[in-house]
């Protein structure tokens, strides 16, 4: 009888503990991501508003953002490294399609220019819209089909 109560604790404590490891990476994935937002916003506008251009500050930033990626993806790894199995071959799965639709995509619309299709430069953010919104997609799908 102790066995089963025993396994019974085991497998309430495992849960509570992976819920908790869980919560405890998706915070830190929130925290270095939104500093990574925040760091690309800078590069992007604090040259123009906020010091004229300097390069030395420019690099700083840059810098910075390449920290806060870098922080970012260390997170996401370790986030998905803590997942169960079913959870990693959801993510997987949205990954690989967006990875594939990503590409597809970016590669044509860097073409539509230079085929003169359209008269602006394409812009490279465009594919991270893209990216976030199959991958959001991918995952919803993944996540009916496996569950």
């Amino acid at each position: 009888m102790n066995n089963i109560q025993d396994s019974s604790n085991k497998s309430v404590t495992g849960k509570s503990s992976m819920a908790a490891k869980n919560k405890r990476n998706v915070k830190a994935l929130a925290t270095w991501t939104s500093a990574w937002l925040v760091s690309l916003a800078l590069v992007a506008f604090g040259p123009k508003l906020l010091w004229n251009y300097d390069n030395v500050f420019t690099l700083c930033a840059i810098f910075v953002n390449l920290l806060m990626g870098y922080k970012m993806i260390v997170a996401n790894k370790q986030h998905l490294i803590d997942l169960d199995e079913l959870q990693q071959r959801i993510h997987f799965v949205a990954m690989a399609f967006s990875l594939g639709i990503s590409m597809v995509f970016g590669a044509v619309f860097g073409l539509l220019e230079a085929v003169r299709l359209v008269e602006f430069a394409p812009n490279p953010s465009s594919v991270l819209f893209v990216m976030g919104i199959s991958y959001s997609v991918a995952m919803a799908v993944a996540h009916r089909k496996y569950s």
